[in-house]
């Protein structure tokens, strides 16, 4: 995005002012952000960057990932359910599988201070008592680093305040169309201890409805003719969801020019069923399951941020420490019916001399599950330094390390298993146990000089050292494979910007900047990969502008840009190549775009805002997975567009403010659409995901310190395409709540 204005939602989104005549007018409300790790506002930053503030996440209702991605057009992502998306920003997706041992992703997720991306498994906060979500789009590699290749994202929750006691709760209830009901239940309180020391309590629990049956079915596989039925399975609205978490934070002013805050911070998740259904083979949001599903995703992060003065030059630290375990049991049987290895496990067999070859006998059940216990500890510090605003050349910079460790079992699991084939018990036929450790060391800066009173040149650098392992053990009874690989890489990545503010209501910029995913390793090397994958690299170009116009009642602004992307690593299971999903570095993309918003108060009451991206997002060199392979047909050719990456997205939301009788009240709608995309980069194999339009109505009253909500959510019942699942080996479709109907109550002190 250029910049959005979904900050001036709300009658707190603006400021009102007096015309000569004495008649009060409004005026966009200037929004602070932090996405330059130093205080600005958001039309003084010379960065593609949107904002989604506090007013505009409690109005629009957004307490989780895919509430606040519907509204951020640069956004992109699928997703098998929650805190199971791959996100993508300004179309860099290589498709990749969310292979805990593959590339790493090339958004960086921002908790605070604390980088919090991790491979296949966003951590999916829930929204409450939160600042304001930013979202830098293009490369920023020089302040944010490693996986910030194409953006980044960052959750900024409320810091205690020991200025004013303040504290609030909200209630919300939901029911789904043909399906369940829910509720949400989040308070927050801020209270001063003295004029120095100020706490702050958060606690959210959200229930979320469920819309998928789970339908009686059963299955026939073609090689054993084996059939089984799914008793027990069956359930009306399967795919429920808890959350419940809780955090505290505790802010000190040691003096008047140092401060402290720490915090914490824990969720806990729990989920039931699948949110893809299979409307081709079966119906609508039905979908055949034959074992359990279900999950669980725990995490606490601690963190200390401790902020100064030291002689004229402001001082932060940050360091923060995250504990996240996901324990998550799921159905994977259509893979029996893929591989004829699973014939081994579950059939005895021996020679037919009439059919002159082995056959097959007395097969059993081959249903699978699979279970995942994964592990991540994850530890970061930075150290930086800021010279004053006010100079005319200007610094910042520091010293960044961080240490990510996942460690994590992949059981799949046979109930009817033959005797002897179990790699380990209780009926484990194929096991990954691994851990693997992802380091990163930096040294970066970012120098601006003011060539003249509307000019500014920024020069940016950052030098890092990176360091991948993955140790363990992968395999069968077969063959079980001993893991232990590591690299290291050291470079460079740069930024150079060129902004010019001819009045304080318009600015524009050029930007040169570069972003880098690490490298790292694959567990095996064939004749054909490597076991070494380097670092991939993005080189953007781009041009700005932002705007205000009438008086502070419009504001424009747009960027268009070009990213260069070299050595792209390419994450893919083929079984005729390994048993292992596998890391290359192969080909180039590029991708070209134009994002833009407006924000416009239309009239005393009236407030329009909207956004849109435009994407040609494709590979600019033929690609094949076997690097030594010559006069080959490549797997993608040169030109094919890139996953998951629809070529426009783009939304529209209005609000009408007005006063019955003695109550505040308002109207807001909003319409945001989503172009086709695909679900894989190989063209034999990948499928188009149809495009969707989703419709939201919202209409509430109140006064003084309370306020109801009537919630219309999805008002044309549309089932978006989220994702074409093809990771299960069958062709079932993630895809969004139908509509529904809710009404909330709030209440501030």
């Amino acid at each position: 995005m250029g910049t959005s204005f979904l900050v001036g939602l709300t009658p707190a989104g603006f400021a009102a002012a007096q015309d000569q005549g004495g008649t009060k007018t409004r005026r966009l409300e200037a929004v602070t952000v932090t996405a330059q790790k130093r205080e600005s506002t958001l039309q003084d930053a010379s960065v593609s960057l949107q904002v989604l503030g506090e007013d505009t996440l409690d109005q629009l209702e957004i307490t989780n990932f895919d509430d606040y991605a519907n509204f951020l057009p640069s956004v992109s992502f699928n997703s098998l359910g929650p805190g199971e998306a791959q996100v993508y920003i300004r179309g860099v997706s290589d498709g990749g599988d969310g292979n805990a041992s593959g590339s790493q992703p090339s958004v960086g997720i921002y908790l605070d201070e604390q980088p919090v991306t991790a491979i296949g498994r966003n951590l999916d906060v829930h929204i409450y008592d939160v600042s304001r979500i930013e979202v830098l789009g293009g490369p920023q590699g020089t302040l944010y680093g490693a996986n910030s290749q194409a953006g980044t994202i960052r959750i900024i929750t409320n810091a205690p305040d020991p200025s004013a006691f303040e504290a609030g709760y909200d209630l919300n209830a939901v029911s789904v169309e043909n399906g369940g009901q829910g509720y949400t239940a989040e308070g927050f309180v801020n209270m001063p201890i003295n004029e120095k020391v100020a706490l702050r309590l958060v606690g959210w629990y959200d229930k979320s409805p469920g819309y998928i049956d789970a339908i009686a079915a059963t299955k026939t596989f073609s090689r054993s003719g084996v059939t089984i039925n799914n008793d027990g399975y069956v359930e009306d609205n399967f795919n429920e969801s808890t959350k419940a978490g809780a955090r505290a934070a505790l802010g000190i002013d040691i003096n008047e020019s140092w401060t402290a805050t720490a915090k914490i911070l824990h969720q806990r998740q729990e989920s039931d069923g699948v949110w893809d259904h299979d409307p081709e083979d079966l119906g609508d949001l039905e979908v055949a399951r034959f074992s359990d599903d279900h999950g669980e995703d725990t995490f606490t992060q601690y963190g200390v941020t401790v902020e100064g003065d030291v002689g004229g030059v402001s001082m932060t630290y940050a360091g923060t420490y995250l504990d996240r375990e996901v324990d998550d049991t799921s159905d994977y049987t259509e893979y029996a019916e893929y591989s004829s290895f699973i014939d081994y496990y579950t059939c005895y067999y021996a020679y037919d001399a009439t059919a002159g070859g082995y056959n097959f006998y007395s097969c059993e059940d081959p249903r699978i599950s699979f279970r995942e216990q994964s592990k991540y500890e994850r530890q970061s510090h930075e150290l930086r330094f800021a010279t004053p605003e006010e100079k005319r050349l200007r610094f910042i910079g520091g010293v960044f390390y961080q240490d990510s460790k996942h460690s994590y079992v992949f059981d799949y699991r046979i109930p009817n298993i033959k005797s002897g084939y179990q790699i380990r018990d209780p009926n484990t036929y194929f096991v990954t146990d691994q851990v693997r450790e992802d380091k990163e060391t930096a040294l970066f800066g970012e120098v601006y000089y003011d060539l003249t009173d509307t000019l500014t040149a920024t020069v940016g650098g950052r030098f890092f050292e990176t360091e991948t392992s993955i140790s363990g053990e992968v395999g069968t009874v077969f063959g079980l494979n001993q893991v232990d690989a590591k690299t290291d890489e050291s470079g460079s990545v740069y930024k150079v910007n060129l902004s010019w503010e001819p009045t304080d209501d318009l600015l524009f910029y050029g930007t040169i900047s570069e972003g880098f995913r690490p490298g790292g390793v694959n567990r095996e090397e064939t004749s054909n990969i490597p076991q070494q994958y380097k670092s991939d690299l993005i080189t953007n170009y781009e041009i700005g502008w932002k705007t205000e116009l009438a008086d502070g009642q419009v504001r424009l602004n747009g960027s268009a840009f070009l990213m260069d992307w070299e050595d792209v690593q390419f994450t893919r299971f083929d079984p005729s190549e390994s048993q292992l999903g596998l890391t290359s570095n192969a080909g180039a993309a590029e991708v070209k775009g134009i994002e833009a918003d407006v924000a416009w108060l239309a009239t005393q009451n009236l407030t329009v805002t909207g956004a849109f991206t435009l994407l040609n997002a494709e590979l600019t060199e033929d690609f094949t997975q076997n690097v030594n392979a010559t006069n080959a047909t490549p797997d993608a050719a040169s030109g094919t567009r890139l996953p998951f990456i629809p070529e426009y997205k783009a939304y529209v939301n209005a609000r009408y403010d007005f006063r019955v009788n003695t109550y505040d009240a308002f109207v807001n709608g909003n319409y945001s659409i989503v172009g086709s995309s695909y679900n894989d980069l190989y063209t034999a194999s990948r499928q188009e995901q149809d495009g969707y339009g989703l419709l939201n109505m919202t209409a509430g009253f109140g006064r003084n310190n309370w306020e109801v909500k009537l919630l219309l959510r999805n008002l044309t019942d549309e089932r978006a395409e989220l994702y074409r699942n093809a990771a299960d080996f069958d062709s079932r479709i993630t895809t969004n709540r139908p509509r529904s109907i809710g009404v909330s109550f709030s209440q501030r002190f």
